[in-house]
């Protein structure tokens, strides 16, 4: 039995292991079909049991996290051949071209670009280590759209050579680049329109600075020229020797130049007594035209480029003449082999922008007269300084540094401005700006008097004057024409006399006095209380006035230093014009 029963049991024994090996053998043929399935793609899930219950495997599953990942992104993913075929892409890459993924898959990444960037495409691809470049997309409206690709070829896998592509959109990138561009731009000419404005406020001060120091002396020049000449224009009339009287006019004409410097100035601190009329430059410039040709010689090439339809602009006629013959000599100078000069006038319409592009001008309309020449040019260093007074380039006594600076406080004075471009071997353009007026005034001959003393019967001239000299010379200068005078060192005592004589029928005062009380001031409270008395003033500086102070058009003036003929001319002008005035006594 025991033999029997132990055959028994190791026949037992077998059976369960072959039974146990048929079925490991089973189950791995199922694994090894599932494999083979999986290979092929022929299986889409694996069904696994396991002591915790049956577990599912997909091939999506796999990479699942990977491709929601890839989904996400803001940039567009790609899987490519070797040879450019798009075997994969997410909605950021199909969305860039304007596609669903589905009609991006199978068609070459290359068909996709522009054109001229294929080539370049093509390089990476051919590259072992792949590598980056920016290239321009088409999408399906033809629209360019600037991206850079990524190429990372798959590690391992070297038949097909699957290559990863990152594909970046450029166009927020660049429009920020472009912006942030732009701004920088603006913030550049703003930079500079500060950088301007504050050169011309630097420059305006230091000319307003030197303006009044320039107005200053030609004050008390101007006093010290009419003692001397008008002391000098009483004695000639008192001598009959042909040689002292000669040397009499040499003294008056040197009188006379040193009026003419100051006169510059006072031009050029914009306190010069003007005489503004409504006129066309195209009809003042003919006329000076043969001056101008005389000043500039037989080299030099004269051209004028005038607006047809210039407008009409406020000016004294005789400074403007000035000005240009002024700056036509400048360019014979800067032109000593010869060339030419192109004077043009034109009408420009100045908006705020164009006005502050211009320099220290309000916004309006101006007309431009502008000179250009064909000479040496300027160099920069000397052009921001063309404009002070006394400066010049030329040899010792060539020039005195007054012409430009003459002009500019004529334009300023004008309501106007002056610019001045110049280039070194190319030329000088300056520029002169006039405001534009509407009226047109008529423009008189004036009467040429001689001096002839007046009648017996006149009133009486009542001479203001704080300097005692020059009070003294202005009474024998008005009793020499046949006018009884009496004087006044201030304002306070000229009313004390008009109030005291009533034979007083006219007033002449110098316009700067001390006492509280300036010549204009006088002559507005004069002009009060006796309308018809009549009014001449005169200064060699009118600059120190009170802001608002009215000059010239309410009240005539004689510049110091005059003469005893233009005193008298004053005098019949105001004779003429004011018969009550000079004509009866006041009540």
């Amino acid at each position: 039995m025991t033999d029997a029963s132990g055959a028994t049991r190791g026949e037992l024994l077998r059976v369960s292991d072959d039974s146990e090996l048929i079925d490991l053998r089973a189950r791995l043929r199922d694994a090894e079909e599932a494999l083979d399935g999986i290979r092929s793609g022929e299986v889409d899930a694996v069904v696994v049991k396991g002591p915790l219950g049956q577990q599912i495997y997909t091939v999506a599953n796999a990479d699942r996290t990977y491709r929601l990942l890839i989904e996400q992104m803001k940039e567009g993913a790609v899987t490519i051949l070797n040879t450019g075929l798009i075997v994969y892409c997410n909605n950021a890459f199909a969305a860039l071209l304007g596609k669903s993924a589905a009609q991006v898959s199978g068609s070459r990444f290359q068909q996709h670009l522009l054109q001229s960037d294929v080539a370049l495409f093509d390089n990476l691809l051919s590259n072992e280590d792949g590598g980056r470049a920016v290239v321009n997309l088409l999408s399906r409206t033809a629209a360019e759209i600037p991206v850079n690709v990524s190429l990372s070829p798959l590690p391992g896998n070297t038949d097909g050579r699957v290559i990863c592509t990152v594909v970046t959109d450029l166009r927020q990138l660049r429009q920020t680049s472009y912006d942030l561009a732009e701004a920088g731009a603006r913030l550049a000419d703003q930079i500079a329109v500060r950088e301007r404005a504050e050169a011309l406020l630097h420059q305006a001060q230091k000319m307003e600075v030197v303006g009044q120091l320039t107005g200053g002396l030609a004050h008390d020049f101007n006093n010290l020229l009419m003692i001397i000449g008008g002391n000098l224009d009483l004695i000639r009339r008192r001598i009959g020797d042909d040689r002292i009287l000669q040397k009499i006019d040499q003294v008056l004409l040197a009188v006379q130049r040193g009026a003419k410097l100051t006169q510059q100035l006072l031009a050029f601190s914009r306190t010069q007594t003007l005489s503004p009329e409504s006129i066309c430059v195209n009809n003042l410039l003919p006329e000076i035209e043969m001056l101008i040709s005389r000043a500039l010689g037989p080299q030099i090439e004269i051209h004028f480029d005038l607006a047809r339809d210039l407008w009409f602009c406020r000016v004294d006629p005789n400074q403007l003449e000035s000005a240009i013959l002024n700056l036509a000599i400048n360019a014979r100078d800067a032109m000593a082999n010869g060339g030419r000069l192109t004077v043009g006038a034109e009408n420009r319409l100045l908006d705020k922008d164009g006005a502050a592009a211009v320099g220290d001008i309000a916004p309006g309309r101006y007309v431009a007269l502008t000179l250009t020449d064909t000479g040496a040019g300027i160099p920069s260093h000397i052009l921001s300084r063309v404009f002070e007074p006394f400066y010049t380039t030329k040899e010792v006594g060539k020039g005195s540094g007054l012409g430009l600076s003459q002009v500019y406080g004529f334009a300023r004075q004008s309501g106007g401005y002056i610019t001045i471009r110049s280039d070194v071997g190319q030329g000088t353009s300056v520029c002169l700006y006039f405001p534009w007026t509407e009226s047109v005034d008529a423009i008189g001959a004036q009467d040429v008097r001689s001096i002839e003393p007046v009648s017996v019967g006149h009133p009486k001239i009542l001479i203001v004057e704080d300097d005692h000299e020059l009070r003294e010379l202005a009474i024998q200068l008005v009793q020499g024409l046949g006018y009884s005078a009496c004087s006044a060192s201030n304002g306070a005592e000229a009313m004390a006399a008009l109030e005291r004589d009533s034979n007083i029928g006219l007033l002449f005062t110098d316009i700067i006095m001390p006492g509280g009380m300036s010549g204009i001031e006088l002559a507005v409270e004069t002009r009060r209380r006796w309308p018809d008395l009549g009014i001449l003033m005169t200064s060699g500086f009118p600059g120190h006035l009170r802001p608002g102070a009215p000059l010239g058009g309410e009240f005539d003036i004689i510049r110091k230093p005059f003469t005893q003929a233009e005193l008298a001319a004053a005098f019949s002008k105001l004779t003429d014009g004011s018969a009550n005035a000079m004509g009866q006594i006041r009540p």
